[in-house]
């Protein structure tokens, strides 16, 4: 991760690459202070104004652990939410190479929690076989269309050879998501990775086709002016997730992987209701995240329980 100022500005120790052009490294950015807008801290010697990334990477490994630890999430879903709420709905490809997919939000609400005209839902498993897929996820439509912006985050942690070198991982996920067409799932960004041209040179591969990414993120591309999609007479969206190996077969079997997915509606509408009932009617089990029970049970769990002398002394006998 790389730092920015109160202002959301690359800091002006901000380092870049050279990496492979595909890879969002850093992959987000948080703030760490700068020279003319540093961060006071407490020092050995008191309060002293300090900047650096060492500053900002605690305060993301703290949002972790309150997703993973408190919230009940796994790795790869806590992740993935940093990553989705980070990107949002504007394009950064103009510092993407600074701040990667973007700036995380300070509070923790507005990671776990959505607008009114959003819909937000998780799904995780784990690749066994060449692809994994669901064509039914149940999105509501208007007027026989669909009113919505998309976007997906997949995260996962493959291994590692150092053999290989670290810009490679042994297990390789090509990710596709999307509305549902009468071909499979059209996916929100062309993908080349399946494709004739993906299998060329190495060369090409990691320069053109982003291979050997653990982060894959989908999205609309931002404009003004959204108009209603089509349903192709399918009324589902759908996500396909294809496993290929670099040089066990099966090392990448049982391997993890968490998708957040955000569904904005273009008019500004409440459809949650909506789609909870969709899911229900179609056969998914799901969970709603309630922050504040989630806590209730961490601090109920997280007490000391003092047995008293008489029962002490049982135990001890």
């Amino acid at each position: 991760m790389n730092a920015v100022t109160r202002l959301g500005q690359p800091a002006s120790y901000t380092r870049v690459g050279p990496v492979l052009s595909f890879f969002r490294k850093p992959d987000i950015a948080y703030f760490g202070g700068d020279d003319e807008e540093p961060m006071w801290v407490y020092g050995p010697n008191g309060i002293t104004p300090e900047g650096g990334t060492s500053f900002a990477a605690p305060w993301i490994a703290r949002k972790l652990a309150y997703l993973i630890g408190i919230m009940g999430l796994t790795r790869e879903t806590a992740k993935a939410l940093l990553i989705d709420a980070a990107a949002g709905w504007q394009s950064n490809d103009k510092d993407g190479k600074k701040i990667g997919y973007g700036i995380v939000p300070q509070k923790i609400e507005d990671i776990l929690r959505t607008p009114d005209d959003e819909i937000r839902f998780v799904f995780r498993g784990a690749v066994d076989n060449f692809e994994t897929y669901n064509y039914r996820i149940p999105v509501p439509t208007n007027k026989n269309k669909y009113q919505y912006t998309a976007r997906a985050t997949l995260c996962y942690f493959p291994e590692c050879k150092r053999s290989q070198g670290v810009d490679y991982t042994d297990t390789e996920l090509d990710f596709y998501f999307g509305r549902m067409d009468g071909k499979g799932v059209r996916s929100l960004e062309k993908n080349e990775q399946d494709s004739e041209e993906a299998f060329t040179y190495e060369g090409d591969a990691r320069k053109l086709n982003r291979k050997w990414d653990n982060v894959k993120h989908l999205s609309d591309i931002p404009k003004s002016i959204f108009v209603p999609r089509s349903t192709f007479g399918q009324r589902f969206w759908g996500f396909k997730i294809r496993k290929i190996e670099r040089s066990d077969a099966q090392k990448g079997r049982g391997l993890h992987f968490s998708v957040v997915v955000t569904l904005r509606e273009m008019r500004g509408e409440n459809r949650i209701d909506v789609f909870k009932q969709l899911c229900q009617a179609s056969g998914w089990d799901f969970t709603e995240l309630d922050m504040k029970r989630m806590i209730d049970v961490y601090q109920a769990a997280d007490v000391d329980i003092d047995f008293g002398e008489d029962v002490k002394d049982d135990v001890d006998d």
